[in-house]
Order: C-alpha cells, then structure tokens, then sequence
C-alpha cells in the first residue's frame, strides 16, 4: 500500500512521461518509485524518481509494474486538490483510489513491457545554463515562429538562443543574471528538435528554474523540479 497526500506533483510527472511514452516500467523499490525509457523515435531518453520519503506511507514489495502511460495520465488527471491517493498492487492491475470531497476507485491493467536495459548519456559536460522556466519558455515559443529547431550557444559565458527559417531569424540573448546562470568550461555550439525541448520544458513551473547541461555532439541534459521531485530529459543533438 501507498498513499501520498496532495499528488499533484506526481500527476505532472507522469503526464510529461506520457508526453513521450505511450507505455513503460515503473520500478517500484525499497527506495521509492523510478521510471527510466526512450521514447520510440529514439530522440529522448526520460529519468524519473520519486524517493518514499514523500509519501505519507510507503510499503510495498520491490516490483516492475508494466502499465499504458497515457491511460494512467489520464486517471491521475482526475484527482482534485488536497485529495489523498493511495495506490496498491495486485498480480492484474494497478488500483488507485482518491480520498477527499468524493471517494473514487480505479483500476488499471498492467500490461507486459520488455525491460530493456538503457544507457544514459555520462559526458563530462562543458556548460550548465540554469534559467528561468518562465523565460526559456517564451523564447522557444519566439524560436517557433521560425524554425522547427533551435541553436544553443554559449560565448563568454553568455547564452545565445538562435532560430532560422524562411520566416526570418530569431537571436535572443538572456544576460540578467536574475534569470539565467552560466558555468562554462569552454564555449559550445549545439542544434536540437525545437518542437521536442518544447514538450520537455512543458510541466516546469513558470517561476522554477531548469538546468540545462550541454556539450557538443552530445545529447543535452535537460532537468528541473516538479514539486518535491526532479525529472531529467536527454535530448538527442542535431546536425548543425
């Protein structure tokens, strides 16, 4: 049995996986719940965990629970505020039931899904940009109305976000230090699916910061906060 109080943070989590994912394995540890795939297309790689020091109670045996992402999205979408969920296993399916102003059950299949063994990017990375959710959202929608793919620079420690199409050209500089954060090794030039990062970024905060870790010919790691929890994204590099 587990029950986590106010799941909200949970349920974003989990809609951003799907935003990729249409079905994959969760681990359920002694440790807490984590979820690690590929989306089909090979382009990104998920990383998720949620350690069991967030829920208000935590005992299950370890298990990997098989289960239709989008389908498990859409059930903890119905959770109200200050509902109470509580989610246990059978050898069938997955039952959740929210306690609050009404008292619901679910139940959802588990379904088989091959384990496949992932291996996460490890660069030594030559640039970490933290930056405003809120700030790097807007650019990228900016970027979207000339390209389907965008340029992340950094030169002398600032960082540059560029966009070309038959449109026209985007250049964007973010400086404020209020905003954006830059530790540079060296500076870097990479391309990446516009319309890609724009789904990875989605569930961040408007007021949280995201982190994005780059080096050249590498797949960029892209994580921040979703309430008391961090989600990370790798995000293939293009050809310049």
């Amino acid at each position: 049995m587990i029950e986590l109080k106010n799941p909200e943070h949970w349920q974003k989590a989990v809609e951003s996986i799907a935003g990729f994912i249409s079905e994959g394995n969760f681990r359920f540890s002694t440790n807490g719940i984590s979820f690690q795939a590929m989306d089909p297309s090979q382009v990104v790689l998920v990383d998720y965990r949620l350690d069991k020091k967030h829920f208000a109670q935590y005992d299950v045996e370890p298990n990997l629970v098989g289960l239709d992402i989008s389908e498990f999205s859409k059930i903890l979408s119905r959770g109200f505020d200050q509902d109470t969920l509580t989610m246990d296993l059978t050898d069938a399916s997955l039952n959740l039931v929210f306690e609050g102003d009404l008292s619901r059950s679910f139940q959802l299949p588990l379904i088989d899904v091959s384990d496949e063994e992932l291996r996460f990017p490890n660069p030594n990375y030559d640039v970490s940009v933290e930056i405003n959710a809120r700030i790097l959202k807007e650019t990228l929608k900016d970027a979207s109305l000339f390209g389907s793919s965008v340029v992340f620079s950094v030169k002398d420690k600032h960082f540059l976000i560029e966009a070309k199409g038959n449109p026209g050209i985007l250049k964007s500089s973010v400086r404020d230090p209020k905003h954006v954060s830059v530790n540079a090794k060296k500076d870097v030039t990479c391309k990446f699916s516009l319309g890609f990062l724009q789904s990875i970024v989605k569930a961040a905060a408007p007021d949280s910061k995201i982190v994005l870790e780059i080096k050249e010919d590498s797949a960029m790691k892209v994580s921040y906060s979703i309430g008391p929890t961090k989600i990370s994204f790798y995000l293939a590099h293009m050809i310049l």
